[in-house]
């Protein structure tokens, strides 16, 4: 329902007539008619009830009775079940009785129409026994109950959330149904995925080896399916916890139990239990149930007899009730605590939400926003003056961060991911005050319904709507309103953090995947200032040759002189590829080379530089790990070797740092730390199981994130590979203590053996393959089908015969012959076609990208084409390092519907420069397809 519900006008009703089967119903609800000066249309649950009858085939003449319950009883369902039974066995008979005796259609209908009547009639009687059988004593949901209507719940077993008793009827859902129904998947599919993961299968291996199970997901959509299954999980333990707590309290019977059972969200799980919660002890509703106040309440609240009378509950020695103003607060407090407990309330708020304009509005706040630091420093009186104007000046730019969203305003329905995560940053700094404002339809919608649902029958009087217009006024500026926002901001939120996480996610996976260069050596700068430029220089093999620092910046040293240094460093190691960090001093030190190369001290046809990300370099040098491989060596120059090796290897250097700290994300420190955490893990394992690791040459920060090993199980390979020499066979591996069956069938497909790493020769060079161990068989019966050898695998007559066989045969009767999935059989030829050596990431075709210059913001106008890479993605955009001080950005609106990712060349034009706060916007012209390209202004 995308617009506001049409509300209906109020009508004087002069009569209701039903049809009905006794005639004291008749009788009342003419009366109510009369007496009501406001007749509304049937209630939620009313029409859902009679929705559920007419699907069923039981369309009954449906009537008030005077003695009204609040839910079902087991006797009851059991009559009427009874005499549903007893209506189908009449109907079935006279069906097959007419077919027997040929009669005319007239005379079967006549006969038809007399059974169901009798039918109907036995129905009422049986329910009018159970009435007499089984009398129920009305309670309330809200836990307003006396000790009597406590003992008869204990007895019965029998509650209502207030929700309709047609969602009672509902089927107990599995967890792979709730999730083919909640991911849109197939039921097959779904059962096949919980499947797989309850038997601890990892991504990597279900979508290389197990594809055909999963119908061809991606291991993205893999990850958002496997994050739903364990929501649900996590649903299902929860609502069995909660029926566990409510059935030791006796507070719920069979049906309330299915009902929280069938529950397929937490919020719907929490609107059911919500009846059932305790009042905060101390709360304003539960002093007064202490005051006695409860039973007059439910009769107030649900019209029951006799009529409530606030002068006699007035107690003179008590304070709390020596006044009739007293003792109507007090059945307020009950009425409104009841009214926003009510499923049916909630549910209904709930709904409201989705299909009312809701706005969520921002105002700068009127006083700056400081840390807890400045505020406590900014209160000491001898604070010198020059903090002050640093504090101040501090504020001033990260103010202007949120200068958009001073006067901002918007519908909750159409708000950007980023633009949340903008205003709960501001809003937690201090520069902004933020609100939800409803509309005052909202409000009469919600009272409108809360009014049908409890105000619609019993007695009739004016004390009952004049405590009903007080206790919803109390209820909803106190508790509906507020939950309602909370809510709104809780589900942005959540949605925002979720968008904030896939961002993160996908810009680290191509940053992962990124092409390593191989076969050159690379010197890294970590760029500074009063601490100079830390340089380490490493080998083809990312070892390291030599390190140093120089001072570029220094007022007291020559840059030239600096220069000269550098390039005779260069020439002794014959280097030609500098990487450079891109942190403090970058752009300076960017400068500073583009010099050089001006004046010849740097050669342009040989010496290339490339910016390379340095987040979480200093980090990294700080930690366990780099002080194990580089126990002697300063920590500066430890950020200089993580630099360079980021340009050779970026896969084998960034897994050793948390992905959190890798700055390609979108508000990530905003974000909740463990999931974060848990689906960057995620990231990193398939990246790594994809590409494959030499189990014999592969570093502890590598192996660990392999599909199927973690840790501690790394380490013992590791020791194992120390005192027993290098694995010769991948089933080597089942030697390693902790390395069983499971942990092998996960992670074999992903390690390979190389002939270089066990002295060039290889027992099975399948061992070097994609081929799981699992169908090595097949492996060699499509070798020996193309009369190929073994020991050629991976030669290029071998990977052409395989191609043309692949061409030529019929996949369907191959894998019957094999008698596995023809998926599986489809993996083995891709296996088999490779090189190798091929690496899994030269099919990106992303390569870092090499300067010779920097070009100055203030040289650039508008209307300028540059060439350049995208260096992070963002739901409203792409930043593009164009060879400036700052990064350019394409905005969604300027990139012609294109997709990009990290590492892309493009080609952009300028449309707005920024000097003051450097920014620059362009818009995207074209993509590039060479893969090493440099800075070109045209």
């Amino acid at each position: 329902m995308a617009g506001r519900p049409r509300r209906k006008a109020a009508v004087r009703a002069t009569q209701i007539i039903e049809i009905s089967d006794s005639e004291d119903d008749v009788h009342i609800t003419t009366r109510r008619g009369r007496d009501s000066s406001f007749s509304p249309p049937p209630t939620k649950s009313a029409r859902i009830d009679a929705a559920a009858r007419s699907l069923a085939g039981r369309e009954v003449a449906t009537t008030s009775t005077t003695s009204r319950k609040r839910w079902p009883t087991e006797k009851t369902n059991g009559k009427v079940s009874q005499a549903s039974e007893k209506r189908a066995k009449k109907d079935s008979k006279t069906t097959s009785k007419s077919k027997d005796n040929n009669k005319n259609s007239a005379t079967n209908e006549t006969e038809n129409v007399e059974l169901l009547q009798q039918g109907n009639e036995d129905q009422q009687k049986d329910l009018e026994v159970a009435h007499q059988q089984d009398p129920v004593e009305t309670v309330t949901d809200g836990q307003c109950l006396s000790s009597a209507a406590n003992n008869k719940l204990a007895r019965d077993s029998t509650t209502n959330t207030g929700r309709s008793s047609f969602w009672a009827r509902r089927k107990v859902w599995r967890v792979d149904e709730l999730l083919a129904e909640k991911e849109n998947v197939e039921p097959c599919t779904a059962k096949n995925i919980v499947q797989l993961l309850e038997n601890e299968n990892t991504i990597p291996f279900i979508c290389r080896y197990r594809r055909d199970l999963i119908n061809h997901i991606t291991p993205e959509r893999l990850r958002d399916i496997k994050n739903s299954y364990t929501e649900i999980v996590e649903l299902r333990k929860r609502a069995e916890t909660i029926v566990t707590q409510l059935e030791k309290e006796q507070q719920i019977g069979d049906e309330v139990r299915t009902e929280i059972l069938c529950a397929k969200s937490n919020e719907e799980l929490e609107f059911l239990y919500a009846p059932y919660k305790p009042a905060s002890k101390g709360s304003l509703a539960e002093r007064a149930k202490a005051l006695g106040l409860g039973d007059a309440a439910d009769r107030l609240l649900f019209g029951e007899a006799p009529e409530v009378r606030l002068e006699s509950l007035v107690d003179r020695n008590n304070a709390d009730l020596e006044n009739v103003e007293k003792v109507l607060q007090g059945i307020c407090h009950i009425i409104s605590h009841n009214i926003s407990k009510h499923t049916g309330v909630l549910e209904e708020l709930r709904r409201l939400q989705k299909v009312h304009r809701i706005v969520l509005k921002c105002t700068k706040s009127k006083t700056p926003g400081t840390s807890a630091a400045t505020k406590s420093s900014t209160s000491l009186k001898n604070q010198l003056n020059s903090n002050n104007n640093a504090v101040h000046s501090k504020n001033k730019t990260d103010a202007s961060k949120y200068e958009t969203y001073y006067e901002f305003q918007q519908d909750v329905r159409y708000l950007k991911p980023h633009q949340v995560l903008a205003i709960n940053r501001a809003e937690k700094q201090k520069f902004l005050t933020v609100k939800i404002v409803t509309a005052d339809y909202v409000k009469n919608d919600i009272k409108r319904f809360t009014r049908e649902l409890f105000m619609n029958e019993g007695l009739r009087y004016p004390l009952r709507n004049q405590v009903f217009e007080q206790a919803f006024e109390e209820c909803y500026s106190k508790k509906l309103q507020p939950l309602l926002s909370r809510q709104l901001r809780s589900d942005l939120n959540e949605s925002a953090k979720k968008a904030a996480i896939d961002v993160f996610a996908q810009n680290l996976k191509q940053l992962l995947l990124q092409s390593p260069l191989k076969g050159e050596r690379i010197l890294g700068i970590d760029p500074g200032f009063t601490n100079g430029c830390k340089l380490a220089l490493i080998s083809e093999t990312a070892n390291v040759l030599e390190t140093g620092v120089i001072y570029p910046h220094a007022r007291s040293s020559n840059a030239e002189e600096v220069g000269e240094q550098l390039a005779k460093l260069l020439t002794r190691h014959n280097c030609k590829i500098i990487a450079l960090g891109n942190g403090t001093a970058c752009r300076e030190t960017e400068f500073w080379l583009s010099n050089l190369f001006d004046l010849g001290i740097l050669d342009k046809n040989n010496v290339r530089y490339s910016i390379v990300s340095e987040q979480g370099a200093s980090i990294y040098s700080c930690s366990d790990v780099a002080r194990q491989e580089f126990p002697d060596m300063d920590m500066n120059e430890i950020s200089a070797v993580s630099i360079a090796r980021r340009l050779n290897d970026p896969l084998s250097e960034y897994v050793k740092i948390e992905p959190r700290h890798i700055g390609v994300g979108m508000y990530q420190h905003d974000v909740s730390e463990k999931t974060l955490n848990e689906a960057l893990n995620e990231v990193v394992s398939e990246c790594v199981s994809f590409v494959g690791v030499d189990i014999n040459t592969a570093s502890l920060s590598v192996l660990k994130h392999v599909a199927g090993l973690s840790e501690k199980k790394a380490q013992k390979i590791i020791e194992h590979r120390s005192s027993n020499g290098p694995f010769q066979t991948r089933k080597d591996l089942l030697k390693v203590k902790s390395i069983g069956e499971k942990t092998f069938v996960q992670c074999a497909g992903f390690i390979r053996i190389e002939p270089l790493s066990v002295g060039g020769k290889i027992e099975n060079l399948l061992d070097c393959t994609w081929v799981h161990p699992e169908s090595y068989a097949v492996a060699k019966k499509i070798i020996s089908k193309c009369n190929l050898l073994l020991k050629d695998i991976g030669s290029t007559p071998f990977i052409c015969k395989i191609k043309a066989y692949a061409l030529q045969c019929d996949m369907e009767e191959l894998a019957d012959n094999f008698q596995i999935p023809k998926e599986r059989v489809d993996v083995v030829l891709m296996a088999l076609q490779r090189e190798l050596t091929q690496d899994y990431r030269a099919e990106f075709a992303k390569r870092p990208l090499f300067k010779q210059g920097l070009t100055r913001i203030t040289e650039l106008s508008e209307g300028d084409v540059l060439t350049g890479a995208v260096s992070n993605i963002t739901h409203f955009g792409a930043f593009v390092d164009i060879g400036v001080e700052c990064n350019a950005l394409i905005h969604i609106s300027k990139m012609k519907n294109r997709e990009l990712s990290v590492g892309d060349r493009v080609t952009v034009s300028i449309i707005q420069i920024d000097i003051p706060r450097k920014r620059i916007g362009v818009r995207l012209e074209d993509t590039i397809k060479e893969t090493d390209t440099s800075f070109t202004l045209t």
